[in-house]
């Protein structure tokens, strides 16, 4: 009996030793692959698209393991060259904190610089601050100049938000139906799911444009086709 307790005991630790190992194996880096040395050598020479990339890579783990701390250094790098992309990433890892102690003021002045260099992102993320007040003094005519200048971009998330603030106005900025329309159609025309479906809210209303069933069901078909769930709700209850 001590002898098969013995060999049992042997046999337990035997086997402790070799999962220790293979765990202290597998907690090993693995060698980087040629193309990330490839990388990292472009950006040890400042070249700012490897660094973004390399930036990314490690922001999601992409190729490498996940580091956001990894991430954030390879941005800033990018970011102090000028380069608007890593300049809005700083700002948004500066404001939530990931990869880097979490800072609303710095996340400001990323976005500010990335913003002054028409980066659409940044510019909506400056809007979003100043209408809500996060991280910067609340001023509805700081967050429309800034949501104006995404929407001359084209981006149409702006050109919605745009078109809410006219209509439903946003201290100090009073609503203003002939503008709502303007923005709203010019995200529905580019076929905005959501500029499609509050266009036709605005016909179903008769809210700066004449009301028209006919208008509203259009916009919100080509809504609802895209997947707008308003849409689908408000066709339906035209459509009785």
């Amino acid at each position: 009996m001590r002898r098969l307790l013995a060999a049992s005991a042997a046999l337990l630790l035997t086997a402790s030793v070799v999962f220790a190992a293979g765990e202290e194996q597998a907690e090993k880096p693995k060698p980087l692959s040629p193309e990330v040395m490839a990388l990292k050598q472009q950006a040890d020479g400042g070249d700012v698209a490897a660094l973004n990339k390399l930036g990314n890579m490690y922001s999601i783990g992409n190729g490498v393991p996940r580091n956001l701390t990894e991430a954030a250094k390879y941005f800033k790098v990018a970011a102090e060259k000028g380069d608007s992309e890593a300049q809005t990433k700083m700002g948004m890892m500066s404001e939530a904190g990931f990869g880097l102690p979490r800072n609303a003021a710095e996340a400001m002045t990323w976005y500010n610089k990335a913003a002054a260099q028409n980066n659409a992102t940044a510019q909506m993320r400056l809007a979003t601050a100043y209408e809500t007040g996060r991280g910067v003094q609340k001023d509805g005519k700081v967050a429309v100049k800034w949501f104006t200048a995404a929407a001359l971009q084209k981006d149409h998330r702006a050109e919605v938000k745009l078109g809410d603030i006219y209509r439903d106005g946003l201290d100090p900025v009073q609503h203003d139906y002939a503008e709502a329309i303007k923005w709203y159609r010019a995200a529905a025309d580019a076929g905005d799911k959501d500029g499609q479906y509050r266009l036709g809210y605005m016909y179903e209303q008769g809210m700066g444009v004449p009301a028209s069933s006919e208008e509203a069901i259009a916009w919100y078909t080509k809504s609802d086709k895209q997947g707008n769930v308003d849409a689908h709700a408000a066709l339906r209850l035209l459509q009785r």
